[in-house]
């Protein structure tokens, strides 16, 4: 019993370090899992044998779900997704869920006597009849082993993926291998091969951008269509055939560090849109895993309970007044003694804020390989303390922040890809921990002679190198950059990498005087502090990079999400309406799910509009723009679903390109990035400070440019016979959708919209003459927006200007009554009137003279409806039956005074009349458009109150725009099912 178990119970007793990781001094050879290994057994790897890899094999919940389902669809005939993809990170642990899947369908006796097998077979077997994998095929087409145009010894005489494929799932026989393949690579010959073989078929196809990079060589470019083809094919295949699976390895593009030529990126592109279409893409390991899968890697399973529970009571009695004020309450939820022991059992035996750290923040940075980076670092720590346990020397109880031992783990740690192509920073942080820190034989460095000055002095903290340990502490808290911009760390989560429980305990005053003599003149050479507003100091190691490397830093840690958001924000800033009467801006719905008619509220109106939509949503080209294209046309009022609009018409939608909105979001993390290395520069590095300004600045200036070229799509509705979507785009990046009047010159251009001035006269009565009937002002002017026949113009005033410019070329406004009104000039046009009708002049015969007749007077030429000001009254929809009230014929009788005005209260009451008929549909209807003309908005009749009690029993649906229309007036409507 050691010193340190004495006190408190040591992991090191209740864990024991796997066979691997002794052996091998903690490097852990065959971190990496090979799915060609383990197959083809090339080397003679653990993993090969199935007890091994269940026996290091974590089920997680992912992986768990991600077997079932793959189980249930090779042996069961329940209806289950056939193909799946995995495109997370390096070190994700794909290679280590394809090794699983041919465990499990090679040996599936063995694999579900596993821990994981028993987990995926019960869940397999909700609702579901019994899993029967016996005889399965397994076809493993590991395309990092393969070359285009080459055989090796493991595919006989194929030569590409399709000949490969076939000779991999006859097993070698060659007759059945000619047969097939002179079939060709097409879906017919796929279902045949995969049906003939009578068993379960598994495909997994991993690392294929191995192989495209190999294949978009100039000698090979040739083969790819015919590549491209057979995995289309393979996927519907495998679709159609029952109790087949196939499994595709590509990392997403983001994710992947590797350059690939515009070949090899548009093969991707290719087969990942038909993954998306047509597949499942599965996580097979998150955030929350890590601690679970780390533990099992690196710990052989124990026999027992571990000593948790008391451990963490140790862990909070020790934490006096001084460590609850000044340390654990200022660190934040979730890391503090709140719940401590839950975090405990869950990342034991590292301590919660080491496996935070990892989870939350090493984890975002896109190099870092997160499962097999982290075994890396803390298999070589998990060793190191083992060995100083069982020699009796001191060794953590939790293995924390300030535990990692750079004497024998800091290349894990430089080389995990926190600082992933940044040699430079690699360079300097391998410095600053050999000089500032521990040399590799742990002689010298800074904070070994603290540690000296400190034993000298008689600071006693229960443990050897104190201020060895907060220093590495603070180097894994400086290596990359924090959230919210910030670096390094504060003094509260210093001081709690060396506090300690109840036992070992580290008195408060003690530790505050490592963290003095640490942060003091003779402590860290390397240290900078920082005094943000409003928040604590933070302390950090600095290697006094270029902006270069700040940048690259920076740009690791950018979101995915605020990108699209900085894109979609400048667009927005960029956009104008030009002459258009109104600019919409749709938003991504925060709900994918939202139905489209709440997505585009509020879009339609009488009103000229460019439509400007949200690019994180909508992107048209590439292949990948189907969804937008639906989404556009619906939105317009045609389609598959149409959402019901009325003015489409005069509704033009600009849209994004799905490459240039790539190249957009990419010039985005740039601007994210220099925003970064701006808050993390200090007011004394004015020069670095004003450089980096100069080139965010010029970044923002790109990306605008880059958004402007980005939206190069508009679409808009054409009638040429049919009623369709025209989808247009500028290929000139002089021009942008995002500019209402580089839209309104296109739209010129190609007759959809006209200049000031530019309508003919005769271009709208050609328009005209194809109804058949005239129509009042308002028709007309409506004509404008609801119908894509008509051209867009520039305003109304535009209208009343050819209106006018038609009544002196062979046209006449008629008012009820078919009298030919007076108009003097287009002020004089009442535009909204709808008594009025639109028609060619028609000549009337001169009167012939009646003896003793006297001269007509100023009447002679008909009532003047007009009033003086040009407002018209009512309207017509359909010909010559006006909605207006029969004008009452002139009173010869001379005026007489005016009177008091006497009101009368009319009231109609019709009860459950039936309209079935025609002649009674026809009365209601002279009854309601009678009632229309006497209320119209031009009728100057002096009317005061109107009440309407209307019930009409109808089909769904037929009801029209009465709820919209009543509920506009401020009338209540009620709707109720009947049984009529």
């Amino acid at each position: 019993m050691t010193a340190t178990a004495a006190h408190a119970p040591h992991w090191a007793d209740f864990l024991k370090l796997r066979p691997e990781v002794r052996t091998s001094d903690g490097s852990i050879g065959e971190l990496q899992m090979s799915l060609h290994k383990a197959v083809y057994q090339t080397v003679d790897v653990p993993y090969r044998k199935v007890e091994y890899y269940g026996d290091i094999t974590e089920p997680t919940p992912n992986l768990v779900g991600f077997f079932s389902r793959v189980a249930r669809r090779l042996g069961t005939e329940a209806d289950a997704p056939a193909l799946f993809h995995l495109d997370q990170g390096m070190g994700g642990g794909k290679s280590h869920a394809l090794v699983g899947l041919y465990h499990m369908a090679n040996s599936p006796a063995d694999f579900f006597a596993t821990e994981l097998g028993q987990r995926v077979h019960q869940e397999t077997g909700h609702g579901a009849a019994a899993v029967d994998l016996e005889g399965a095929t397994v076809v493993t087409l590991t395309a990092d082993y393969f070359s285009p145009g080459s055989t090796n010894e493991v595919f006989g005489p194929a030569t590409n993926l399709f000949e490969r494929f076939v000779w991999a799932l006859v097993g070698s026989d060659m007759d059945r291998y000619k047969r097939h393949v002179a079939a060709g690579p097409n879906k017919g010959t796929l279902q045949q091969a995969l049906t003939e073989s009578g068993r379960p078929v598994l495909i997994l196809l991993d690392e294929l951008m191995d192989y495209v990079l190999a294949l978009s060589d100039v000698a090979h470019i040739d083969t790819m269509p015919g590549e491209k083809a057979f995995l289309n094919a393979l996927m519907d295949a495998c679709d159609d055939v029952p109790r087949v699976a196939f499994v595709v390895v590509m990392i997403r593009s983001e994710l992947d560090e590797r350059g690939y030529p515009p070949q090899a990126l548009d093969f991707r592109d290719y087969v990942a849109a038909r993954l998306v279409r047509n597949g499942q893409t599965v996580p097979v390991t998150e955030a929350q895993d890590f601690s679970a899968i780390i533990r099992r890697r690196l710990f052989e399973l124990p026999d027992g309970e571990l000593p948790i529970r008391d451990l963490a009571r140790r862990y909070v009695a020790a934490a006096e007044q001084a460590w609850r004020d000044k340390v654990f309450e200022k660190l934040g939820p979730n890391r503090g003694l709140s719940g401590f022991e839950d975090r405990t059992s869950a990342s034991y035996p590292f301590h919660p804020e080491l496996m935070r750290l990892v989870r939350e923040e090493w984890a975002q940075v896109s190099g870092f390989q997160r499962v097999r980076s982290t075994v890396a670092i803390f298999a070589r720590t998990a060793m190191h303390w083992v060995t100083e346990h069982k020699a009796g020397r001191w060794a953590p109880l939790l293995i924390g922040v300030g535990d990692i031992p750079l004497t024998v783990a800091l290349e894990q740690l430089l080389s995990s890809g926190l600082l992933l192509g940044n040699d430079r920073a690699i360079q300097g942080y391998r410095a600053v921990a050999s000089t500032d820190i521990t040399s590799t034989d742990g002689g010298t460095g800074r904070a070994v002679v603290v540690d000296a000055a400190l034993r000298h002095d008689g600071v006693t903290v229960a443990q050897p190198a104190p201020a060895v340990r907060m220093a590495t502490a603070l180097l894994c808290y400086s290596i990359v950059g924090r959230p919210q911009g910030r670096r390094g760390a504060t003094k509260a989560e210093l001081l709690a990498a060396i506090y300690g429980p109840a036992g070992v305990g580290v008195p408060f005053p003690a530790a505050d005087e490592v963290f003095n003599k640490l942060t003091g003149d003779e402590g860290l050479g390397a240290l900078e502090v920082t005094t943000p507003t409003n928040a604590p100091a933070r302390w950090h190691l600095s290697i006094k990079q270029t902006l270069r490397m700040y940048f690259t830093a920076a740009m690791a840690l950018v979101p995915l999400d605020a990108r699209g958001e900085l894109v979609w924000r400048e667009a927005r800033r960029l956009a104008s309406k030009g002459t258009f009467d109104e600019l919409v801006l749709v938003d991504r719905p925060a709900d994918d799910r939202a139905p489209l008619d709440k997505v585009f509220e509020g879009v339609d109106s009488a009103e000229n509009r460019l439509v400007l939509l949200d690019p994180r949503r909508w992107t048209l080209l590439n292949g990948k723009d189907s969804v937008s294209r639906d989404d556009i046309t619906a939105l317009l009022g045609l389609g598959d679903q149409p959402l019901r609009v009325d003015n489409a018409a005069s509704c033009v939608v600009a849209c994004v390109n799905t490459q240039r909105r790539d190249i957009a979001l990419k010039r985005a993390a740039e601007v994210l990035a220099w925003r970064e290395v701006i808050k993390q520069l200090t007011d004394d590095t004015e020069d670095e400070l004003r450089d980096a300004r100069s080139k965010h600045d010029d970044a923002v200036g790109k990306l605008r440019r880059d958004i402007e070229r980005a939206y190069q799509h508009y679409a808009y509705l054409v009638r040429a016979g049919d009623l369709y979507v025209e989808f247009k785009r500028f290929d000139e990046d002089s021009r942008t959708a995002l500019n209402g009047g580089h839209l309104w010159t296109a739209l010129v251009e190609a007759g959809r919209a006209t200049l000031p001035a530019a309508l003919s006269a005769g271009y709208l009565a050609a328009l005209l003459e194809g109804f058949d009937r005239a129509l009042t002002p308002r028709e007309v002017v409506q004509a404008f927006y609801k119908n894509p026949s008509f051209p867009l113009v520039t305003s109304t005033d535009e209208i009343r200007r050819v209106l006018f410019e038609l009544l002196t070329t062979g046209w006449e406004l008629v008012d009820a009554d078919g009298n030919s009104l007076s108009i003097t000039g287009p002020g004089q046009i009442s535009i909204n009137s709808i008594s009025q009708s639109l028609r060619r002049r028609i000549e009337k015969p001169s009167p012939t003279p009646t003896p003793g007749a006297q001269p007509a007077g100023p009447m002679a030429s008909g009532p003047d409806v007009l009033g003086g000001d040009g407002d018209g009254d009512g309207a017509t929809l359909f010909g010559g039956d006006e909605y207006r009230a029969d004008p009452a014929p002139p009173d010869p009788t001379p005026l007489q005074p005016s009177r008091p005005k006497v009101y009368k209260r009319y009231r109609v009451e019709l009860a459950n009349r039936s309209i079935t008929g025609a002649d009674t549909r026809d009365q209601a209807w002279q009854l309601l458009k009678e009632l229309a003309k006497v209320i119209d908005s031009a009728n100057p009749a002096d009317h005061q109150l109107l009440s309407i009690n209307l019930t009409l029993v109808t089909v769904e649906g037929e009801q029209g725009q009465i709820e919209g229309k009543a509920q506009a007036l401020g009338a209540q409507v009620r709707v109720e099912d009947d049984d009529f």
